[in-house]
């Protein structure tokens, strides 16, 4: 090896094992946990406060991670277990008088004992965060469907209260002229490709949740059918489909069966997310994959984006020189889920056992916000010339 070709080894190797910088939203964090309480004064408010939102944050992220079928069997929390689990936490908003107290906490979570704790009680656990989804609410009205059309009250109702991240971040588009020019609500419902990936494309790459609503409402009582895809542009795989009804509560308006309606599905896509990506720990595998060199960047990216993959054991460079280096991945399940957890980092895994080669996905470019409306005209503007 010449000494040119020897340095280069050495930095790439050196950077290889650089600390990692962390890339991606941490699932253990539970953030802006509002909290209000009452007691003989400030300083006992405040505990008093913090006890309680310490006892809500453990529930949302055991909530979090597990099936709605094992939330019965969760583990009770008490004050030592609070103690083993919290590492630390962040205050904001903080209001006081001279015995209450309001605030918002943020709680951070000792991943390991998190884990240690769910397996102990037996339950299966998902802890691989999906890319965002940006959701096109289409209402089914008079026989055509709409989507940047008014009125649309299903689309009304997301953007009044969109559900708190999970799993699965949500987001809505901007529905300005660029969102009308990508997509509209018969390409939606079809699942056309070009404009799926086109409303993919003008927000970095999100996979695309088309939600599909219907109102009844010839009857009593109203019902709501919705039935949610969702889409991964440039992966292979079919779309997930599912259809869920909401009935409405006697004396319930339209309005809060759109609002049920927004709940249940931000649910059901968590639910079918967290089925599909929980991970067998008892299942484990190897996967050998060359990673380019020839740019240092992008191999340094790829290997920061490999750290804090829940499916990931370990990743260890077996060879290295100037046009690839080969990577061990020990994970974690099965083959499909280690491939997913990879797209959600937005790396694409091509090729066939031995010569897989893995590399950053091309990255598309972020959300540009909708253009500023014109000021309207003022009242008080002078009157022009007869």
């Amino acid at each position: 090896m010449t000494a040119r070709a020897l340095c280069f080894a050495l930095i790439l190797a050196a950077l290889a094992f650089a600390p990692a910088r962390a890339q991606q939203r941490d699932v253990y964090t539970v953030a802006s946990v509002p909290v209000d309480a009452t007691a003989a004064n400030a300083a006992a408010a405040r505990d008093e406060a913090r006890h309680n939102g310490e006892n809500s944050a453990y529930q949302i992220l055991l909530d979090r991670l597990t099936l709605d079928a094992d939330h019965a069997r969760l583990p009770p929390p008490t004050d030592q277990l609070l103690d083993d689990l919290i590492t630390g936490f962040e205050v904001a908003n903080e209001r006081t008088s001279g015995v209450r107290y309001l605030a918002n906490y943020t709680f951070h979570f000792q991943a390991d004992a998190v884990r240690k704790l769910l397996r102990g009680a037996q339950i299966p656990y998902c802890e691989t965060p999906s890319k965002p989804l940006v959701v096109l609410p289409v209402l089914e009205s008079g026989g055509a469907p709409v989507l940047w059309e008014d009125p649309n009250p299903w689309r009304d109702a997301w953007t009044a209260k969109l559900p708190p991240a999970g799993l699965v971040p949500l987001i809505l588009p901007y529905g300005d002229l660029q969102d009308v020019q990508a997509i509209d609500a018969q390409a939606a419902v079809k699942g056309d490709a070009a404009p799926i990936q086109a409303i993919s494309s003008r927000y970095g790459g999100a996979d695309v949740l088309v939600a599909d609503a219907s109102l009844k409402a010839d009857a009593a009582p109203h019902t709501l059918a919705v039935t949610f895809t969702r889409y991964s542009p440039g992966d292979p795989a079919p779309p997930q489909s599912v259809t869920k009804t909401f009935t409405a509560a006697p004396d319930e308006s339209d309005g809060d069966l759109f609002a049920a309606g927004v709940a249940g599905t931000a649910d059901a896509v968590e639910e079918a997310w967290k089925e599909a990506n929980i991970l067998d720990y008892t299942h484990t595998g190897t996967l050998t994959v060359h990673v380019p060199t020839g740019d240092l960047q992008s191999f340094v990216d790829v290997r920061n984006r490999l750290t804090g993959i829940p499916a990931i054991a370990k990743s260890e460079l077996v060879a290295i020189n100037r046009q690839q280096a080969t990577l061990a991945i020990h994970y974690y399940g099965d083959p499909a889920q280690l491939r997913t957890a990879l797209q959600q980092r937005d790396l694409a895994l091509e090729g066939q056992d031995p010569d897989f080669v893995l590399e950053r996905a091309q990255a598309p470019p972020a959300p540009s916000p909708p253009a500023p409306s014109p000021p309207a005209p003022s009242s008080l503007a002078p009157s022009p010339p007869p």
